[in-house]
């Protein structure tokens, strides 16, 4: 991976393979990880696969303020995330996408669809956790958390999977980009969306959601029963190579 300087002001590494023009595909597989991880575990690496074996392009980056940039985790929002995305599909991409996210990158590569319905023909969500700051907060902030956070500017949330820091200012970005709150997403790609029921840090009832809330026609939702957050199991390996294969001609 190489070092980008992104509009925003963050340095983060990214790698890009384009398509293999030999091949009848032209797409890229743009993927963002989830919040607190990196682009670096099993899913991405399945993905970078995949996307070789069939001559599909594959674009990955660290979101700002994580990994190689973690020391400016506290001077980030949704919006940097989401300008981010923006600027690599605007920008740094050609061709047509398919935007796919673990968790929060589930959640900007909906806004990215969203924002860009003539560039991104398809999205792939894993454990896909749009508003999850606003859930996080209205379910499980107590009196006690509320204060420290009004106090510090920041809390150290934990729950059974993972332990979030989460700052004031990145509660306040995510007001505007949330999806749920209405009654319809505007996208009508294809989406495919994959969702353990075992997962202790986004409820499986959101992906069913997500897809009712899609104007799409084209969507397809998987429930792994035994599965967790992270979605990295060879079982969840088998399905995540299965959507991918949905967006081959």
């Amino acid at each position: 991976m190489q070092k980008y300087k992104f509009k925003n002001g963050h340095t983060t590494l990214i790698e890009y393979i384009k398509p293999d023009m030999g091949k009848t595909q032209k797409f890229t597989i743009v993927y963002a990880h989830g919040f607190c991880s990196d682009p670096m575990g099993r899913k991405p690496e399945v993905v970078k696969a995949w996307c070789i074996e069939n001559g599909v392009g594959f674009f990955r980056f660290e979101i700002a303020g994580h990994g190689s940039d973690v020391d400016n985790f506290r001077k980030t929002t949704i919006d940097t995330y989401k300008e981010q995305m923006f600027e690599i599909v605007r920008d740094i991409v050609d061709g047509d996408v398919v935007v796919m996210g673990a968790s929060l990158g589930g959640w900007l590569s909906l806004l990215t669809a969203i924002k860009f319905p003539d560039r991104v023909i398809g999205m792939i969500g894993l454990a896909a956790a749009p508003d999850f700051l606003k859930r996080f907060f209205e379910n499980y902030f107590n009196d006690e958390h509320k204060k420290a956070l009004e106090e510090n500017g920041e809390i150290i949330f934990p729950t059974n999977d993972f332990s979030y820091i989460i700052t004031k200012n990145m509660l306040e970005s995510a007001k505007p980009n949330l999806l749920l709150e209405g009654d319809e997403i505007k996208y009508d790609g294809k989406v495919r969306l994959l969702q353990g029921m075992n997962d202790a840090a986004l409820p499986w009832e959101i992906a069913p959601l997500i897809a009712k809330k899609l104007t799409s026609l084209d969507v397809k939702v998987i429930l792994m029963k035994n599965s967790n957050h992270r979605l990295s199991s060879d079982e969840d390996v088998v399905e995540i190579k299965r959507m991918l294969n949905d967006f081959l001609v």
